[in-house]
């Protein structure tokens, strides 16, 4: 097996960062905690009953109440903003305080490099200019390959369905720093900063995580699953015959699309383990979003992008830079959208 080349890793010699030691349980710790943050904003939320000041509380009792009806998915979304909008920039900024304290990485491990910064910010603007179009044409071909199957598998993600929403300012404050400010710092934090030197550093690092992203398609599709086995148990009526296609190719296409490039990333990994680690990682990051189906395809190759340019810079800044360009324009329309409607 070829190992990787110096270039392509976060480490110029073995043992040089404190990743070939790292424990799993340190990185599971430092999750948990991330975790117990991520709740207590929610629970601040409720107690304080500003939501209820805003929007009344009749509305947001309903709400809740009613939290998958198509009524009410617009309000839940919009309630959501305030958590979101509080949690994520709030997640970005301890992430390197419980990294580094519940791990034996410093923050220069991390990415946090005070040296090259401009160079580290002309790559990420190299490598936006050309992963957006890239990425852009990929979703849009993907999003077309979706209307020749069965049922609507075209998900829009909660955020895009704000679309044409008239919001108010505050809204529009926790849109813009979820999305465009903690979102991408967060996840490049821990996607590019952590995960991918990490599992870099580990033999077979790289299959967990590849694991890992298959569960992904399988748990976040769990209830076309559940409603695929249930169809196959009625009736051969056309009616059932077209809702049991509906959900299965709903649900099949996360996972086949997860598997194959699994494949793939396993064959690379014989040639190449820090490009595979590189792959993988994004792989994971496309997958967490598979709920905006076929958004993770799309992600994937960003991912990708941003973590070749990490490798290449070692700066954290670099992904960061890309990924807030890259939300920065999905913000844009969004907020042209609504201006104009």
């Amino acid at each position: 097996m070829n190992e990787p080349t110096n270039h392509l890793t976060n480490s110029s010699c073995p043992g040089e960062t404190g990743f070939e030691n790292l424990l799993a349980t340190k990185v599971t710790l430092c999750l948990l905690l991330l975790f117990m943050t991520a709740s207590f904003v929610p629970l601040v939320i409720q107690k304080s009953n500003i939501l209820e000041k805003q929007y009344g509380a009749d509305l947001v009792a309903k709400a809740k109440a009613n939290s998958t009806s198509g009524e009410y998915k617009i309000q839940n979304i919009r309630m959501g903003l305030w958590i979101s909008g509080i949690t994520l920039p709030l997640l970005a900024l301890l992430f390197p305080y419980f990294a580094t304290n519940t791990t034996s990485l410093s923050m220069n491990d991390l990415g946090w490099k005070k040296s090259d910064i401009f160079p580290s910010v002309k790559q990420g603007f190299i490598a936006l200019i050309i992963l957006l179009p890239l990425v852009y044409f990929l979703q849009f071909s993907m999003v077309k390959i979706q209307h020749f199957l069965p049922g609507q598998h075209v998900a829009d993600h909660p955020l895009t369905q704000l679309a044409g929403e008239k919001l108010m300012t505050i809204e529009w404050t926790f849109v813009f720093f979820s999305a465009v400010i903690g979102g991408p710092i967060l996840e490049e934090q821990f996607f590019r900063g952590l995960i991918q030197p990490w599992i870099t550093t580990k033999k077979n690092g790289f299959l967990v995580i590849l694991a890992c992203s298959v569960c992904l398609a399988l748990v976040q599709f769990s209830p076309d699953w559940h409603d695929a086995v249930l169809l196959m148990s009625n009736d051969n009526s056309a009616e059932n015959s077209f809702q049991f296609k509906t959900h299965i190719s709903k649900a099949l296409l996360p996972l086949l699309f997860s598997i194959l490039v699994s494949i793939l990333i396993i064959i690379i990994n014989k040639k190449n383990r820090a490009i595979a680690a590189i792959a993988s990682t994004a792989l994971l990051f496309g997958m967490i979003h598979a709920f905006a189906w076929p958004s993770p395809v799309g992600l994937t190759l960003l991912g990708t992008g941003m973590g070749l340019a990490y490798a290449k810079t070692r700066n954290i800044i670099t992904p960061i830079f890309i990924h807030i360009g890259f939300n920065s324009i999905a913000f844009g329309v969004l907020l042209f959208q609504s201006i104009r409607n």
